[in-house]
């Protein structure tokens, strides 16, 4: 068939009053609530670590938004047809940006909790020091065995002027133009500006196309693409490394982009394959998103999962190999207690052995139930990866205070509680297909070869 566009009625595509989708919104909203109560009361009882379980919350939203904007991006970027009708899916995800900047407003007043570096330059101790800074031996002279025993040496016994304390003192030197508060600020602004221009273009003229049907707009959004591709690529970078790894402002990683964006893909794959699912299982779609569709969803979030190993194990290597203080760093404040040991571990069993070998083959990424839940298994594995990646910053030589959890639980549900309510509200009022894409009849028809 050709790429004319078939015609569809677009009312038959929105969720109608009185199907459970229509109160979705209700549902994550009383999440939202309930999780807000709690941040709140974590934030009186214990601001350090609301900081941290807030930040942690944070991430986990960002990260699934990045990870939807690069699901559209690259169907605009190749001019995919087999997706036009699993595509709007993402584009819902994408919406819920106007609520990231809010989001982001309880991070502000803790900047100086969440980032040593925040009140470096105002610290007296650290002017004192600086004579000393500056005769503190580099990474390289640490040699390598030296290297490993810097990092845990002073931190572990509470010292603050270990000879890792005096390295990072030194780089924090270097890093002073960039980890700054007036740039730091204008960097988080340039990040919220670009997304907001990325979302609600790539949602506001896909659902444009919807009551035109006009072909025009399908160009405006592959010529907006490559620009947006690199726009999106430098902000989740940039946002990667002042927000995560600014928590260890001494720590150095090439790769710690690549990662973010990675964890970011397989998470969007796994967010379009549920959305779908749940919408075929409540009657609201058919077989315009069908088993050769996801099939391809399923080896595109397998392809990116097998993506983020090669990505999370090559930096892990590079690091252990070269031993350089201010690098492992981050490895040893996630292995030198056996809690942390313990999550390390799962990490690497629960997000990349387990999924890969329940989708590897062909026969389960066409299994809808299999796949469906492979889905939700990698979502809920997101979720222990973020707190990878935040909480050792929290105290990071105790043990895992699995009593306090209800913290961190709370600042979940509080950001993803309000940020999908945002986004079950506007897939009350549009198609959930693109109905007005031209390449319709080809994604409706796609066979998977």
């Amino acid at each position: 068939m050709s790429d004319a566009n078939t015609t569809l009625d677009a009312t038959k595509y929105r969720i109608p009053e009185g199907s459970s989708w229509s109160g979705a919104w209700k549902i994550s909203a009383a999440i939202g609530a309930l999780g807000s109560l709690a941040a709140l009361a974590g934030a009186v009882l214990q601001p350090e670590r609301f900081a941290f379980s807030y930040l942690y919350g944070f991430i986990t939203v960002m990260t699934l938004w990045l990870g939807s904007v690069f699901f559209v991006l690259i169907q605009h970027l190749t001019g995919a047809g087999w997706s036009a009708s699993v595509r709007r899916s993402a584009e819902f995800l994408i919406s819920g940006v106007v609520v990231l900047p809010l989001l982001f407003l309880p991070l502000v007043p803790n900047l100086k909790t969440l980032y040593p570096w925040w009140s470096a330059d105002k610290s007296g101790a650290a002017q004192a020091q600086e004579h000393a800074v500056e005769h503190a031996p580099t990474a390289h002279e640490a040699g390598h065995e030296a290297g490993h025993e810097a990092v845990s040496t002073g931190e572990e016994n509470g010292e603050e002027h270990g000879p890792h304390a005096l390295i990072e003192e030194a780089t924090l030197k270097k890093k002073g133009a960039f980890l700054n508060h007036g740039f730091f600020g204008l960097r988080a602004c340039v990040y919220f500006l670009v997304w907001l221009w990325l979302g609600l273009r790539l949602f506001g003229y896909s659902t444009a196309q919807d009551a035109s049907g006009d072909k025009q707009w399908t160009v405006k959004l592959q010529r907006m693409a490559p620009v947006a591709t690199m726009l999106f690529a430098l902000s989740l970078t940039f946002a990667g490394f002042d927000w995560v790894m600014s928590l260890e402002p001494g720590w150095y990683s090439t790769m710690f982009g690549v990662r973010i964006f990675a964890s970011s893909a397989v998470t969007s794959f796994a967010s379009v394959i549920l959305l779908t699912l749940g919408w075929k299982r409540a009657g609201l779609i058919h077989n315009e998103v069908n088993t050769e569709h996801y099939h391809d969803l399923g080896k595109l979030m397998f392809g990116f999962l097998v993506f983020w190993a090669y990505i999370s194990f090559s930096e892990f290597m590079l690091i252990w190999y070269a031993a350089i203080p201010e690098e492992t760093i981050y490895y040893h404040r996630r292995w030198d207690l056996p809690s942390w040991q313990v999550l390390s571990v799962m990490v690497v069993v629960l997000k990349f052995i387990v999924p890969f070998y329940a989708i590897i083959s062909r026969n389960a990424k066409r299994n809808h139930r299999a796949l469906g839940f492979a889905a939700a298994w990698l979502l809920g594995m997101h979720l222990l990866e973020m707190y990878y990646w935040v909480m050792p910053y929290y105290r990071p030589y105790l043990p895992v205070q699995f009593a306090g959890m209800w913290m961190e639980a709370g600042c979940v549900m509080a950001t993803v509680g309000i940020y999908l309510t945002a986004v079950f509200r506007t897939m009350r009022k549009y198609p959930l297909i693109a109905v007005g894409d031209p390449r319709l009849s080809r994604a409706i028809d796609f066979v998977n070869v």
